[in-house]
């Protein structure tokens, strides 16, 4: 079940329930490749930026 932090408390009418229950328990594609690597294309800057910065 995906996971969600909500800064404000709310409720759900008791018509809604099923469908909202329903909806918060669908199983999702995951988002990250397994062997974690970023698609982003600055990525190389970046990283050698970062460790330039922490030496």
């Amino acid at each position: 079940m995906a996971t969600s932090t909500f800064g404000k408390q709310f409720s759900v009418k008791s018509e809604k329930a099923y469908d909202f229950v329903k909806e918060m328990t669908k199983e999702v594609t995951p988002t990250l490749k397994s062997d974690f690597k970023s698609n982003f294309a600055h990525e190389k800057d970046l990283k050698e930026s970062l460790q330039r910065a922490l030496k």
